[in-house]
């Protein structure tokens, strides 16, 4: 059963009558995500200072925007990319999610302004995570782990495929909320929840379609869709987040079900009831709110 938020939640999206995803301008999409997370996203922590600076890296065309969240005595530092499927998301979308990933890990939390489609389609933003972790690993003195949620999920996780083709050190540990990691459209929750629960199979297929420049054989590539390589490589430790109600549900639990198997999965938690992007919108989710308090249970 979806819970009163969720269905209160999806019923004013209904009454909105809104245009088709491919009908709608990108820019305006993206502004329209910007105007929902300030009005239920929560608001920014005092408690968790943030600055925001620019990096100019080799192998990456343009200076990267990034901002730091700082806690007191941090036990490490996580590189986060924002969700929105490639196309849309910001520092500022991401920003009340990334103080209280901070607060509930003991964590300093780098939030990386990566490249967004259709403009730069892939490998662009996944070349400059790429940039941004090596750099990390070279400038900071605490162990590096990395997280994203949904899209920016996938780009973490095809950086663990990029890495150990590389033969390149691993993160410590990652955290990953409702991924996305397999592009190719093979897996039933897809079909399930198709209609109805705000990300829609044909939002899925568009996103998927903007990142891969319209090309969809890049799909089958491992570093694009992650999951179809777990079970050949080395992933570091791994904390994942799930919503039962997510045309992406089935990802995290085949993941799950491989990461588990090679002893790799740090910890599990699928949230009955809820939708995807529910940890993003705490003014509508209570359970967002409890899905970084599981988290702090692993860093306590």
């Amino acid at each position: 059963m979806l819970t009163p938020e969720t269905q209160l939640f999806l019923e004013g999206l209904k009454n909105l009558n809104l245009p088709a995803i491919d009908k709608i301008p990108v820019e305006l999409m993206r502004d329209q995500l910007e105007t929902m997370i300030t009005l239920y996203g929560g608001n920014r922590l005092q408690n968790v200072p943030h600055e925001d600076s620019t990096l100019a890296l080799q192998k990456v065309d343009r200076p990267i925007k990034i901002r730091s969240f700082q806690v007191e005595a941090p036990k490490g530092v996580i590189l986060y990319a924002h969700g929105g499927g490639w196309t849309k998301g910001s520092l500022d979308t991401h920003h009340v999610m990334c103080q209280k990933l901070a607060l509930a890990t003991h964590s300093n939390v780098i939030a990386i302004e990566y490249s967004l489609s259709p403009e730069h389609a892939y490998p662009v933003a996944l070349n400059e995570i790429e940039a941004i972790y090596k750099w990390a690993i070279a400038e900071q003195s605490l162990p590096i782990s990395v997280a994203g949620d949904s899209a920016g999920a996938n780009l973490m996780a095809g950086l663990i495929v990029r890495l150990n083709n590389q033969h390149f050190a691993l993160p410590k540990e990652c955290i990953f909320f409702y991924p996305s990691f397999d592009l190719t459209g093979k897996l039933d929750s897809l079909s399930e929840f198709a209609e109805g629960y705000m990300l829609s199979k044909h939002s899925v297929m568009h996103y998927i379609s903007n990142y891969s420049g319209h090309d969809l054989t890049l799909t089958k590539l491992p570093e694009v869709s992650p999951l179809w390589q777990m079970k050949n490589i080395h992933f570091p430790q791994t904390l994942i987040i799930a919503a039962e109600y997510d045309p992406l549900r089935d990802d995290s639990r085949l993941a799950k079900k491989i990461l588990e198997e090679k002893g790799e999965l740090k910890g599990y938690l699928e949230v009955p009831g809820v939708i995807h992007g529910f940890a993003q919108i705490p003014n509508f989710f209570p359970e967002a709110s409890k899905a970084f308090e599981w988290i702090s249970k692993f860093y306590s």
